[in-house]
């Protein structure tokens, strides 16, 4: 999950890895315990992720 968060950092042209950095990575990741729980709150993941993308810029 970290590695992807650092992948999520650099795709995005980020110096660093932030926390919304971190929760891309643990939606890319896409099977794990933390796209379950978005899931079972009644969030759509892709709405999550163009979200944080947009916070981050």
């Amino acid at each position: 999950m970290l590695e992807l968060s650092l992948r999520e950092s650099i795709r995005l042209k980020s110096g660093e890895i932030a926390v919304g950095h971190l929760l891309l990575g643990v939606l890319r990741e896409g099977e794990g315990l933390g796209v379950r729980v978005i899931a079972d709150h009644g969030l759509d993941v892709n709405a999550v992720r163009r979200a944080v993308e947009a916070t981050l810029g």
